[in-house]
């Protein structure tokens, strides 16, 4: 299906389940905090996340958007665990 979300915020929740499954963790808060983006043949998004499983934590996650003329749903590329608020956002 194609995410109705806009922003960052929007896409992160388009890929919650996707991205709960690759930290084996269900979060109970999961908000977007800062994010950058890079422009390839797509977009890359790197958001910082505030979520909270049974601590107060942050992830870095790196989404996947296609070309609109693709038709790809939004995908995660990959998840870092156990960051903090100061974390610089990194390109991974």
């Amino acid at each position: 299906g194609v995410c109705s979300g806009s922003g960052a915020g929007g896409l992160l929740v388009c890929v919650k389940a996707e991205v709960e499954g690759k930290c084996g963790k269900n979060f109970s808060k999961y908000i977007a905090d800062s994010f950058k983006s890079q422009l390839v043949a797509g977009t890359n998004y790197f958001v910082k996340v505030r979520a909270i499983d049974t601590g107060d934590g942050f992830i870095h996650v790196r989404i996947y958007v296609a070309l609109p003329h693709t038709k790809q749903p939004p995908s995660v590329h990959s998840v870092q665990q156990d960051k903090t608020q100061e974390d610089e956002i990194a390109y991974f």
